[in-house]
């Protein structure tokens, strides 16, 4: 299948794409790589911190202010955007999504661009895990026993009434970004397994250990997601959505993750996993590239963890197999591609399911510009 059949469209020649924030996360090159599929692509990227290795992978490269700044970083976006005649906003940063979603139609008429990302009240659900796993258990999907915590008497309290004293638990921020503040709760030093074989990663710490370094109250938005631990299988699915309308949905197993990425995995065709994704992404009526991430209990029964509403930084592995999502979701927000015409999941790829894949990492030297 060539690169301009279906299900990529019709070629689009000197397309124009801004990735506002990210040039300097791990998944940042495998996006590039796939988008410059797209023929005489032109990319400008940012981020927070000026020397990244990503500033040398884009044709232009500017810092970017923090999203918590939510003016400047708009206006920031806006000037980005004209300046260099962007024709799509493609995020892949969680913390920006927030913002591109409610000032979206001032970016898109200001800049006469399209901003890649779902609409503001599903995305909120999504990006909360405390308000993602009320919605997820009140429409009838597998979530873990979980509470949201809010200081150190609530996380002991309900460490207690999840069953610390017989399994392990693990909490991370609601509002959390990548691997950032997880942190997995033992029910005594004993479980923590033979620490001196593995390698540097999440130290798990029994109740009495985080109850020390829990702060006595968590400020507003900076809540706890406290849960039950699962062993069993993981899985991430890379999606594209058409405002709740499924177009592409591939599980893939993370066989092997360090710090948070997966660096290892194989395509897995779950129908049932699949038909969950799906079910979950229309309730939300979630737009554009999505993941989703889900593991299995010691009985096999797959429960959500979580929602990651954009690009996830391992997406680009599926490129290797017959699908090359960072692209699609480029011709999907210009109108192009026949997506609107589809009456199936996966329809117009060859996908190579139950191949396996590895990463890696690369050096690149910083020049000046």
């Amino acid at each position: 299948m060539s690169e301009d059949s279906i299900p990529y469209g019709i070629p689009i020649p000197g397309v124009r794409i801004l990735i506002p924030s990210g040039a300097g996360a791990p998944g940042f090159a495998g996006i590039v790589r796939c988008l410059r599929k797209l023929p005489d692509v032109y990319i400008a990227a940012g981020d927070s911190r000026e020397y990244v290795y990503g500033s040398q992978l884009a044709d232009a490269f500017e810092v970017v202010p923090s999203s918590q700044d939510e003016q400047i970083y708009v206006e920031k976006v806006v000037a980005m955007c004209k300046e260099h005649k962007i024709q799509v906003v493609l995020p892949i940063t969680t913390r920006e999504l927030g913002l591109l979603s409610k000032h979206k139609k001032n970016i898109e008429d200001s800049a006469d661009c399209k901003v890649v990302v779902s609409e503001l009240e599903g995305l909120t659900v999504a990006n909360n895990k405390g308000l993602l796993y009320e919605f997820a258990w009140n429409h009838g999907f597998r979530v873990p026993g979980f509470a949201v915590i809010s200081g150190r008497e609530s996380f002991v309290l309900e460490a207690h009434g999840l069953g610390i004293s017989h399994r392990m638990l693990c909490f991370k921020p609601v509002l959390g970004n990548g691997s950032r503040g997880f942190g997995r709760v033992i029910p005594d030093a004993g479980e923590s397994g033979d620490w001196m074989e593995e390698k540097a990663g999440v130290l798990p710490m029994t109740l009495e250990e985080w109850r020390v370094r829990i702060p006595e109250s968590l400020g507003e938005g900076q809540e706890l997601l406290l849960s039950v631990y699962l062993t069993g299988a993981e899985y991430s699915v890379d999606m594209l959505c058409d405002r709740g309308k499924v177009i592409f949905c591939i599980p893939r197993s993370r066989d092997k993750m360090i710090g948070g990425i997966s660096v290892a995995g194989t395509f897995v065709k779950n129908e049932s996993l699949i038909a969950e994704c799906c079910r979950l992404a229309e309730l939300l009526e979630l737009d554009g590239p999505v993941g989703m991430q889900w593991r299995e209990d010691e009985s096999g029964e797959c429960y959500l963890l979580e929602i990651n509403p954009r690009l996830q930084g391992t997406t680009s592995v599926l490129e290797l197999a017959g699908l090359n999502l960072p692209m699609a979701a480029v011709k999907m927000a210009l109108g192009l591609g026949n997506y609107k015409g589809r009456t199936g999941i996966n329809d117009g790829i060859d996908f190579e399911w139950g191949r396996s894949f590895v990463r890696y990492w690369e050096e690149c030297l910083l020049l000046d510009r």
